[in-house]
């Protein structure tokens, strides 16, 4: 009987001891970057603005090719797969809408972006794009524009 009390003790010990064991943290490819919201939360709760379109090594954003009435546009990705394009003050022509309305869609797991936008007056961004980053701060995607492969940022205005 002495030994049956210190057998009982030691093994609801070992039972609780296993039963507590810490769980390994798998990557979940619905959140990003360790944050707690999901990739679509991510992309839909403020504006993003294009910072960068690297191609090449080159900057083609930042540089004399984009004419600057398409830099200061919007874009709000909604829950429900739209994709406002807000033209804000600078506008490249009068008659330019104020906004418009285009598609997005997760695709493969989330990991990337079917995207049918207007990026310039004249170029629209239609291709299914790998997305690179998505953060609270940034969204980076590789995608072809105008023909060209290229990586393009998108920050919060």
């Amino acid at each position: 009987m002495k030994l049956l009390k210190p057998i009982i003790l030691l093994s609801v010990v070992s039972l609780f001891v296993y039963s507590c064991e810490k769980t390994e943290n798998k990557p979940d490819n619905n959140n990003n970057n360790g944050s707690s919201k999901t990739k679509l939360e991510l992309l839909t709760q403020k504006n993003w603005k294009v910072s960068s379109l690297v191609s090449s090594g080159q900057d083609l954003w930042n540089s004399f090719l984009i004419e600057s009435c398409n830099k200061d546009n919007q874009y709000r990705f909604r829950t429900d797969d739209s994709l406002s394009l807000y033209d804000m003050t600078s506008k490249c022509s009068p008659t330019d809408p104020d906004s418009s309305v285009s598609i997005y869609k997760f695709y493969n797991n989330n990991t990337q972006l079917i995207l049918n936008v207007k990026l310039t007056s004249t170029n629209v961004l239609n291709d299914t794009t790998d997305i690179v980053e998505l953060s609270e701060t940034l969204l980076k995607i590789n995608a072809t524009y105008s023909g060209i492969p290229a990586t393009i940022s998108f920050t919060h205005p």
